[in-house]
């Protein structure tokens, strides 16, 4: 019986008359609305740095087979650099016993901290 004369006395003070939101709950929701958003932009700073990070790797991938492919096809097995896409592309070529070529490519960068970002692959070719 209380309950039922509180809610009755509640509605005649927060809505006398009409059945819409009262400015303290409009309020309080963009708050809370608000409160979440801001809670959301770590996260999307995170995601694109994720973003930009696996792009530069993958670049870099890219850059090391097109190396790799050059150097199997034309088989110029000479050691070198070059800084494609402002990253410093370096491959090296050994001897590695009878009619066996090592090759080496290594692609680094550095990030928008100024870290430094490493992706090397070996690969073994043989020639006569």
């Amino acid at each position: 019986m209380i309950l039922i004369q509180m809610k009755r006395w509640t509605k005649k003070i927060l809505h006398p008359g009409n059945k819409g939101f009262t400015l303290l709950e409009v309020m309080v929701s963009m708050i809370i609305f608000a409160t979440g958003l801001l809670m959301l932009v770590p996260m999307i700073v995170t995601s694109i740095k994720g973003n930009v990070f696996a792009d530069m790797t993958t670049r870099a991938a890219h850059h090391i087979q097109a190396k790799i492919e050059e150097i199997k096809n034309t088989h110029d097995f000479t050691s070198g650099s070059d800084h494609p896409d402002g990253m410093t592309r370096t491959w090296t070529v050994e001897d590695y016993g009878a009619n066996l070529k090592k090759i080496t490519v290594q692609m680094t960068w550095l990030d928008k901290d100024s870290l430094e970002h490493n992706n090397v692959v070996i690969t073994y070719e043989s020639h006569n």
